[in-house]
């Protein structure tokens, strides 16, 4: 039962379906209120279907997870008392211990074998082929599917706060899929383009009519999936995409046992690549053209300037969840030029906006994790030493290197919650590396 909660669990996180609860301010602002969402109730039913375990392996799971992730909950926690909003921030650390119990019993899960890593890769690579024919979709009818029951935003060209690249003067509709940005979208294609290059490489190698079916019953899926991340327009992911995929397939080819396939995976990404350019290229180029003048570089500049001025005034941080509620009634986004209600979002930078808001301290704490996690997993890599396989392990560390660059550019693996589960997903799958001892079962 609990297996299923989370290959279940991976295909809702991709929508947001939920429902408003109340806000702290009057008026609705995403990150001033609180809901439920439809995925909730899968993560709880994940950690309390799997309670016995966390109670049984306390001392385990404690050496499991390492001593700064605990430090960064206990740090987080302490900040919902010295915050503007105590409610928004209690509400915002619930969300974050959610997740990462949710995380720790996934990895369990993994390392007793009820869960088995490849299944969650394939969830992944499902998952992102059916947002990809839904942004395929909202690209060529520019406008909303009407799928609003798995949380599509109602987005057009004309509709005012959504994303748009702007083609000789005419506004276009960045595709959404089912996640409140594209942005968020892209990471996920990401995801499940980092997916589908496990299944190609796995796979035996055929020659003749066989192969040719095999070639297509896997490049397809690809296929789709990189039309996908091209409709989003996402150029974080794009960038990302490109380097952390190039570096993905430096590591296949040079491996004895991936070297064929790697080869013949290079070859057909730069050709999807290619033909992709060939044919939108009259979109593409437009959005790749990054200028220091434009909005969308301004803009982080000044979010960053204004954590900057956070993170000295207040090292402590001004409570978890709190930095848009304290920068709006303190005039700090005004004393940065941003004067229009739009533009009081979060710090587009995941480290900035977490030292902002649970301290220095609570940065230092989750960096140790991630780094000690991105380290065990390249060495186990290299002394084969973990349960997953070498493949396993590569796309498992591509993934968080993938998601934690993306985190230079943006917010919403901390602040919203498809980003917060595909962060934690991806954290659990590489937690399951971590050897904890001995588990009661």
């Amino acid at each position: 039962m609990i297996r299923w909660l989370v290959y279940i669990s991976i295909v809702i996180l991709t929508f947001g379906t939920r429902k408003l609860l109340g806000h702290i301010t009057p008026g609705f602002d995403e990150y001033e209120s609180f809901f439920l969402y439809l995925s909730d109730l899968v993560l709880l039913l994940l950690v309390f279907g799997n309670f016995k375990f966390l109670i049984l392996n306390f001392k385990s799971i404690f050496k499991f997870s390492n001593i700064s992730i605990a430090g960064f909950l206990v740090i987080a926690f302490i900040s919902v008392f010295s915050a503007f909003s105590a409610p928004l921030a209690l509400y915002s650390f619930a969300r974050l211990l959610l997740v990462i119990l949710a995380a720790v019993s996934t990895a369990i899960l993994i390392q007793k074998e009820f869960l088995k890593t490849e299944w969650i890769f394939g969830g992944i690579a499902i998952a992102a082929v059916i947002q990809s024919v839904i942004a395929l979709g909202q690209f060529i009818f520019q406008k909303s599917l009407g799928l609003i029951w798995l949380g599509e935003p109602v987005v057009g060209p004309t509709i005012g706060g959504a994303s748009k690249i702007v083609v000789e003067g005419f506004r276009i509709l960045r595709a959404y899929g089912t996640f409140p940005h594209p942005n968020i979208l892209a990471a996920f294609l990401l995801l499940g383009l980092i997916s589908l290059c496990y299944f190609w490489l796995k796979r035996p190698i055929v020659a003749g009519k066989d192969g040719i079916l095999s070639d297509l019953k896997f490049g397809l899926p690809i296929f789709a999936v990189s039309l996908g991340l091209v409709m989003a327009f996402s150029r974080a992911a794009w960038l990302v995409g490109g380097f952390i995929l190039a570096v993905f397939l430096l590591k296949a080819i040079f491996s004895r046992e991936n070297f064929r396939q790697g080869i013949r995976l290079a070859i057909f990404l730069v050709a999807i690549s290619i033909l992709l350019i060939f044919s939108f290229g009259q979109y593409i180029f437009p959005r790749a053209a990054v200028s220091v003048s434009e909005p969308s570089v301004t803009q982080r500049i000044s979010y960053n300037q204004l954590a900057f001025e956070l993170i000295k005034s207040r090292p402590l941080g001004v409570g978890v969840g709190n930095q848009v509620l304290y920068a709006v009634k303190n005039e700090v986004y005004q004393r940065f030029g941003m004067n229009e209600v739009w533009q009081w979002q979060p710090i587009h930078n995941i480290y900035l906006l977490i030292a902002s808001e649970v301290g220095v301290l609570g940065l230092l704490a989750i960096l140790i994790f991630l780094g000690r996690l991105l380290i065990f997993n390249f060495k186990f890599s290299i002394f084969k030493k973990a349960p997953m396989t070498n493949d396993q392990l590569l796309i498992t560390t591509t993934m968080l290197s993938a998601l934690l660059l993306l985190g230079l550019f943006d917010h919403f693996l901390w602040t919203l919650q498809p980003g917060r589960i595909m962060l934690w997903l991806v954290i659990a799958l590489v937690l399951a590396n971590k050897k904890p001892g001995r588990l009661t079962g």
